[in-house]
């Protein structure tokens, strides 16, 4: 028998049963119906959207819709909208009939405690969900009882629950909350969080905002895809990473409100997880017991240990939270959103893009405008059509693309052993040095300015005991001599020639500062600043090698992949 919960229905209750199959009502004992494997409430706007197909007005039923689907469950009665081409051409009318009523709030509200007394059967099964968070959380705090205690707040439905369930785990509301500010949610989620703020004044919050222009960055680098989706590096986890620097040397425990089943890749997420350097990328036990699962040797942001405790709740399970203990929420799930982040992101389902064009029509309409703008400039032959059918979401990599990233080779200097030169455009400066710390540590009694040499010591897990890098001021050239290198001098000159790639073109995006396991980089986009401190860092290579064979996130962005089935090349495009 299959014990995981599924969303059921009872005919003679009238509510929905969350619950293993073959089980009964606990209700009234009677049979239950199988509906769907999770599901979500739907609010008054979206109702006003079915009733613009047929079915409505819709203001006492019970009314579910199965996550990741088409279907409605009215009263237990299957529904659905019609496809999704169909509402394409419906928006303008949609939201016309929308607007033609203005009683959605009042509606909610009456919607709110109806839902509230149909989940009422189902407190049991969340009793036990919030025991076994209860005990994860406060087992991850004495796992990493030295660490501050910071909760990641989105503002969507998952961190609204972790941050409450956290602070009910530990009986403090004193917790540091971080809202990664991408600059890109919409009007509801900003509202959200400063109501959030002003009802918890004990909540110490911090506003990670990011310093580039999104659409500035989109003319250069095309939008973020879903293959490609640089934005989350640049606009939530840089940003972050610059305010936990700000801590020094404190390390943090962070609670995240990601689940399973949102998405393939988060599915194969743990429980907890946190960088160390001597084993990056590896997967450890915490302790004998099960409370806190597997453990990734490895963030997404150095400074950091990560623990999910509602990683594997369902959609279902965090609406039975909030509703049961009427915590707020962001408004804009009440307009039919399912997922609450950026309103643009090229994960956002068809149904997200369709909600974007009836409640923020200007956004959209501008934001149509720049991908037609780009499907125009890499020479698509119908570039409305392109992104009308989506194909800007499955773009992957630069094709079309000018990428000022490509180009820079390394030659051998004539008869010199273990030397190669590299030409680049910039004129050398006083910035180069900071591209050139994670080669070694620069030894300024060894290095002899007026040649322009730097000397740069190897650490001990480097492949080298020494460079010499020759970089006179004002030069375009930069040459490297391996002093006693413990691998091919070509398979070493990779490196070389990714810094030098960096240190040419580094829009200071703050992924390196973002990937970095120790928090040596600094990174400052409106002072154009990017620092190494030495002294931090380990010479790792993270930041060198984390973004693949191009060495830099940008870059990777930008490099076409890809030249038969079953191979993937990068190919170098001219320069701008």
């Amino acid at each position: 028998m299959d014990l995981e919960p599924l969303f059921h229905w009872c005919e003679i209750c009238q509510h929905p049963v969350y619950t293993a199959r073959g089980n009964s009502c606990p209700n009234c004992g009677g049979t239950i119906k199988y509906l769907a494997t999770d599901a979500r409430p739907v609010f008054a706007r979206e109702r006003r959207i079915l009733q613009f197909y047929g079915h409505g007005p819709l203001t006492t039923e019970a009314v579910w819709r199965a996550s990741k689907s088409r279907y409605y469950y009215i009263n237990g009665k299957q529904v659905t909208l019609p496809a999704s081409e169909k509402l394409k051409n419906d928006i303008p009318a949609i939201a016309e009939y929308i607007r033609d009523s203005d009683h959605y709030d009042a509606l909610d509200q009456q919607l709110i405690r109806d839902y509230q007394r149909q989940l009422e059967v189902n407190k049991p099964h969340l009793l036990e969900l919030e025991d076994e968070a209860f005990q994860f959380i406060q087992h991850a705090v004495n796992r990493f009882s030295r660490r501050l205690i910071l909760v990641s707040f989105s503002g969507g439905k998952d961190s609204t629950v972790v941050s409450d369930i956290v602070r009910r785990a530990l009986g403090r509301s004193d917790i540091l909350h971080v809202f990664g500010d991408t600059t890109l949610e919409d009007e509801h989620t900003y509202d959200y969080v400063r109501t959030f703020q002003e009802e918890n004044p004990l909540i110490p919050f911090f506003n990670a905002r990011a310093e580039h222009n999104f659409h500035e960055l989109v003319e250069e680098m095309g939008p973020p895809s879903r293959v490609m989706r640089w934005c989350c590096t640049i606009f939530k986890a840089g940003p972050i990473n610059n305010l936990l620097q700000t801590l020094g040397d404190q390390k943090v425990l962070t609670f995240y409100g990601i689940r399973r089943d949102e998405s393939q890749r988060r599915s194969q997420y743990h429980k907890v997880s946190w960088n160390d350097p001597d084993r990056l990328g590896t997967v450890v036990k915490v302790d004998q017991g099960d409370e806190l699962n597997g453990v990734t040797v490895g963030a997404k942001i150095g400074q950091q240990a990560t623990a999910s405790p509602i990683i594997d709740w369902t959609e279902f399970d965090v609406w039975n939270y909030m509703l049961s203990y009427n915590v707020l929420f962001n408004k804009s799930y009440r307009l039919g959103y399912s997922r609450v982040g950026c309103w643009l992101c090229p994960l956002n389902s068809e149904w997200s893009e369709m909600l974007a064009g009836i409640f923020f029509p200007e956004d959209a309409a501008r934001w149509r405008v720049q991908l037609i703008d780009f499907a125009r400039r890499i020479g698509k032959p119908d570039p409305e059509e392109y992104i009308d059918d989506r194909g800007w979401v499955k773009r992957f990599g630069g094709a079309g693309l000018p990428n000022r990233f490509s180009g820079l080779e390394a030659k051998p200097c004539g008869d010199m052993a273990n030397t190669v030169q590299i030409e680049i455009e910039r004129p050398v400066d006083v910035e180069l040095e900071e591209f050139l710390k994670p080669l070694g540590r620069i030894i300024r009694d060894r290095c002899r300015p007026a040649l322009g040499e730097i000397y740069l010591e190897g650490r001990r897990n480097q492949d080298w005991d020494a460079l010499i890098v020759q970089a006179p001021d004002n030069s375009t050239s930069l040459r490297f001599t391996v002093i006693n290198p413990k691998q091919d001098i070509n398979r070493l000159t990779w490196y070389f020639k990714q810094q030098s790639t960096k240190f040419q073109t580094c829009i200071q995006c703050t992924a390196c500062s973002a990937v970095c396991p120790q928090g040596a980089i600094t990174i400052k986009p409106e002072q154009r600043i990017y620092e190494i401190d030495q002294n931090v860092c380990t010479g790792c290579m993270e930041c060198v090698t984390h973004f693949g064979s191009t060495g830099c996130l940008v870059a990777k962005s930008l490099s076409v992949f890809g030249k038969s089935k079953g191979t993937r090349e990068i190919i170098p495009l001219k320069q701008l």
